[in-house]
């Protein structure tokens, strides 16, 4: 009997590769997400930081120009979060709609794979009823034949 072929293998193959790819583009994105909030962590850290400087030296005792630069900075700062924490918010889109994409190619393949499953299993039962059938035929041939031996000598 010849060997089981799946009809849809290629088809298969080519979604596990499509899987493949946007498995490797979601990575991409996570660790471009984790370094656009590593760098948003860096500049909310940044503002804090030189916040609490301005205050001390306020405190302290600063000259005006000195004060303004601090402000000044720390309104850089701030227009530069808001940047980032839009960036970070853009990247995380891409990263669900990844993850949408994904899911959605998982259950096409899981689907194919379920119907090769399926397919590969009647295959087997049929392959076995056409074993146990040529059984049965070599096991009534046989019969036949010892009863035809039989009846010649009686």
């Amino acid at each position: 009997m010849k060997k089981f072929k799946f009809k849809l293998e290629k088809i298969l193959d080519y979604r596990q590769q499509e899987e493949d790819m946007i498995q490797q583009k979601l990575a991409k994105i996570k660790e471009e997400l984790n370094k656009a909030e590593t760098q948003l962590n860096n500049l909310v850290n940044n503002k804090k930081q030189n916040q609490a400087e301005l205050k001390e030296k306020e405190i302290k005792g600063i000259d005006v120009q000195q004060a303004m630069v601090y402000r000044n900075y720390i309104e850089t700062l701030k227009v530069k979060i808001t940047n980032q924490q839009q960036t970070v918010t853009e990247i995380r889109e891409r990263s669900t709609k990844c993850r949408r994409k994904l899911l959605e190619k998982r259950k096409e393949c899981k689907m194919l794979t379920k119907l090769k499953e399926r397919k590969i299993s009647e295959y087997q039962k049929g392959f076995l009823r056409k074993e146990q059938k040529q059984i049965d035929e070599l096991a009534t041939n046989n019969f036949n034949r010892q009863r035809e031996e039989i009846e010649a000598v009686i």
